[in-house]
C-alpha cells in the first residue's frame, strides 16, 4: 500500500515542537470502523462518504489510486456492481498502519436508454444457472483465426477482437447454460452490452443447444447498435417459448466489428413474465400501431420513388441466376425463388431507392405486407442507407429485424425509428433476405409505407 503522509501545517513554533510527535500516539484504524459511513442513492448511482471520528482525520483511498482527506464527499458510479473503499486514520502523530475497508453496492448501470431488468432479483434464472463459454467462430474474411481473448468472472464477459470483420456471423461467441424453458411459458429478459468503439448490428440469439438454424426454434433474435462507451440493452418482455427449449445458448455476433474493439456483456437477466421485479418497461414496449397514411399519399415516401433492384442468390453459397422479380406496376413486387436457400444471406433482394432522409432527428414509421406461398423461418427486413458506388448495405439504418413468416398474408411494421448513426441518409434501400426459404417460394411485397411519425 502506498504510504500517505500526514498534512503538515506550517506555523510559528520552536524547533523542539517538531520532536513532540509521539509514535505511540498514531491512531489505530480499527477503533474508528463505526465512524466510516457510506450510503448510496440508488436512483442517482451516487455514493455518499462520511467520517464522524473526533480529533483525527480520514484518508480515503478510492479505487486504490485516488485520495481524499475530506470528512464528507460523494462520488458517482455509472456501472452496477460491488465497490470498496479503504480508509486510513491520521492525527498529528502520523497515519495508521491499519486500514478500514468498507464495501457498497450499485444496483443498476446508469444508461441513456432502458437499463434492463433487475440482475440481482430472486427471479433471475441466469444467476442460478450453470454458465460457460461454449465456443467462438472468429473468421475475418471467412478465414477462421484464433479465438479472441475473453474473460468471465461469473457475471460479466469481457472480450477483445483484435482484427476487424466485415460481415455478420464472422465474430460469433456462444455461451452455454443449463436453463430449460417449457413450451408455452412467457418470459422477460435483457442483456447489457458496452463497446469501446461505435458498432452497428450486434446480434443476440437465444436458442436451444444444437439448434441455432431453425427460425421457429429461436427464443429470441435481435440486433442493436452501440456508441463507444455507452451501454445499450437487448431486451424483450412477454416472449413465449414456442417449443420446449433445453440447455439454452446465448449466441452473440459482432460481425462487422472494427479492429481492437473491447466488448463487455453483463447484467444478463431471464425471468418468468409473471414474476414482477419492479422494472418499468420503456415506452417502446407499449407502442401502438400508428395510423397509416394512404399508399398514394404524398406523405408516404414510397408513393413516388425511383429504384434499382439488386440481388444475391446463392443456395449453399454458390451464386446462381438472380431470382425472378416482377414490378407489378401497382406498388406490389413479386419475388420468385426456385431453389431452396438453407442459410441466412443466401437469398438477398434490395430495392435501392432515391429516397433521401435529410434530418436524422425526425422519427419515422414503416410498414409492408408480405404474402408467401411457403413458410420461411427467418426473413430479414432492413431499411438502410444505400452505399454510394456499390450495393453493400450496412452502417446507417432505420432497423434490421428478423421475423419468421407463414404461408399466406404477413404484416411487418416498426414505429418511431431514426437513423442508427444519427446522420442523414443520402438514399434508402429496402432490403430483404429470404435465406432459409424452401424451393419454389414465391413472395409478393405490398403496402409499403414510410411516413413521419406523429403522436
Amino acid at each position: 500500500m502506498m504510504a500517505v503522509s500526514a498534512p503538515v501545517l506550517v506555523t510559528s513554533c520552536s524547533e523542539d515542537d517538531y520532536y513532540n510527535v509521539d509514535i505511540n500516539g498514531v491512531p489505530e484504524a480499527s477503533a474508528y470502523v463505526d465512524d466510516v459511513r457510506i450510503s448510496v442513492d440508488q436512483e442517482t448511482n451516487t455514493a455518499y462518504f462520511e467520517f464522524t471520528g473526533k480529533g483525527v482525520y480520514p484518508v480515503w483511498i478510492i479505487d486504490g489510486k485516488s485520495y481524499s482527506s475530506n470528512m464528507t464527499f460523494n462520488r458517482y458510479y455509472r456501472k452496477a456492481g460491488d465497490y470498496s473503499v479503504e480508509v486510513k486514520i491520521g492525527n498529528g502523530n502520523g497515519i495508521s498502519q491499519g486500514t478500514i475497508t468498507k464495501t457498497f453496492h450499485i444496483d443498476k448501470t446508469q444508461m441513456n436508454g432502458f437499463g434492463g431488468f433487475v440482475y440481482d432479483s430472486e427471479f433471475n434464472l441466469w444467476t442460478k444457472a450453470e454458465r460457460h463459454i461454449n465456443s467462438f467462430f472468429y473468421a475475418p474474411g471467412w478465414a477462421q483465426i484464433a479465438d479472441p481473448a475473453c474473460s468471465f468472472d461469473g457475471d460479466t464477459f469481457t472480450l477483445t477482437l483484435p482484427e476487424a470483420t466485415s460481415e455478420q456471423w464472422q465474430a460469433q461467441m456462444h455461451v452455454g447454460t443449463d436453463i430449460s424453458l417449457p413450451q408455452g411459458e412467457l418470459y422477460d429478459g435483457s442483456v447489457i452490452v458496452t463497446a469501446s468503439q461505435d458498432m452497428s448490428n450486434i446480434t443476440m440469439k437465444i436458442h436451444p443447444d444444437g439448434d441455432d438454424d431453425d427460425g421457429h426454434s429461436f427464443f429470441c433474435s435481435q440486433k442493436i447498435s452501440v456508441s463507444a462507451g455507452e451501454p445499450a440493452a437487448f431486451f424483450f418482455s412477454g416472449l413465449e417459448a414456442a417449443v420446449d427449449m433445453n440447455n439454452l445458448v446465448y449466441t452473440f455476433d459482432f460481425g462487422g466489428n472494427p479492429a481492437g474493439i473491447e466488448i463487455v456483456i453483463e447484467n444478463i437477466v431471464l425471468k418468468k413474465h409473471s414474476d414482477d421485479d419492479g422494472t418499468v418497461l420503456p415506452e417502446i414496449q407499449t407502442d401502438q400501431e400508428p395510423v397509416w397514411v394512404a399508399l398514394d399519399s404524398a406523405d408516404n415516401l414510397f408513393s413516388a420513388f425511383s429504384y434499382t433492384p439488386s440481388f444475391y442468390y446463392a443456395p449453399d453459397w454458390a451464386q446462381i441466376a438472380d431470382p425472378g422479380f416482377t414490378d407489378n406496376g401497382d406498388g406490389t413486387y413479386t419475388i420468385t425463388l426456385p431453389e431452396a436457400a438453407p442459410d441466412r444471406w443466401q437469398a438477398q433482394v434490395a430495392l435501392n431507392t432515391d429516397i433521401v432522409i435529410p434530418d436524422p432527428t425526425v422519427e419515422y414509421d414503416f410498414m409492408c405486407r408480405m404474402e408467401s406461398n411457403t413458410d420461411i423461418p427467418a426473413v430479414m427486413f432492413k431499411l438502410v442507407q444505400t452505399d454510394e458506388g456499390d450495393t453493400k448495405h450496412d452502417g446507417n439504418f432505420f432497423f434490421a429485424d428478423e421475423q419468421a413468416i407463414s404461408a399466406g398474408p404477413n404484416k411487418f411494421w416498426r414505429t418511431k425509428v431514426t437513423p442508427a448513426e444519427g446522420a442523414a441518409m443520402h438514399a434508402v434501400s429496402l432490403f430483404f433476405d429470404f435465406g432459409t426459404c424452401p424451393a419454389g417460394t414465391e413472395v409478393t411485397v405490398s403496402d409499403i409505407i414510410l411516413q413521419v411519425h406523429h403522436d
